[in-house]
């Protein structure tokens, strides 16, 4: 099952996600939730339709930041972990099914988020991996982990510059980060092939890494 974008939804759906898109600049969280999920149960890899489910679920964010917010999903954190830790071998669609299900119960901890990029690692889905990660990064913005595997996703997805962004936060949050480095190196040098630069592949490299 290849990923879905909205335009290749049929018609009828793609009305409910711009329904949905309206209902959420009105403040419609729980009509935003019921739509996305639905979709997503009949089209799990749509992934523009699960970035809207987030953008949905980013302003319950308030709540879970208390301390008790942080224990529960702490807590929640582990169960869910330990309750789908073999289904990421033996059924990665089921894992992403099992997400959203949690992610409709409003629950926001990031293992949640990380079996969501495991398993979209698993199924070949680049965008639920990256957008997986950029909820991550939202929600434990002070991980460098975070950003380097959005870096690498990025990366393989032949969009070097994007990848740079996130390598240089890592590289100014941890300057002997040897991973970064390799990989800001190598994003450097694909990047430069992009705009067709080749005489400039060492110069550009170095002068990213010059300031770090």
């Amino acid at each position: 099952m290849k990923e879905l974008v909205i335009h290749e939804l049929d018609e009828r759906l793609q009305k409910q996600v711009q329904q949905a898109r309206d209902a959420l600049t009105k403040g419609g969280v729980e009509y935003v939730l019921q739509v996305c999920f639905e979709l997503l149960n009949k089209h799990p890899s749509a992934y523009e339709v699960r970035e809207l489910l987030w953008e949905a679920l980013r302003s319950t964010l308030p709540e879970s930041s208390t301390l008790a917010g942080r224990l529960r999903n702490k807590s929640d954190g582990f169960q869910f972990r330990f309750s789908t830790r073999s289904l990421l071998k033996k059924d990665p669609l089921e894992l992403i099914y099992r997400c959203d299900e949690m992610l409709l119960r409003k629950q926001l901890f990031p293992d949640l988020f990380l079996a969501l990029e495991k398993a979209g690692s698993a199924l070949g889905w680049v965008e639920n991996q990256a957008l997986a990660c950029r909820v991550l990064i939202e929600l434990e913005p002070e991980q460098c982990t975070h950003r380097l595997s959005l870096a690498k996703i990025l990366l393989d997805a032949k969009r070097p510059l994007e990848a740079i962004e996130h390598l240089e936060w890592t590289l100014a949050k941890e300057p002997t980060n040897g991973e970064a480095q390799t990989l800001l190196k190598n994003a450097s040098v694909a990047e430069t092939l992009q705009r067709g630069n080749w005489e400039d592949t060492t110069t550009n490299f170095h002068s990213k890494t010059k300031d770090v």
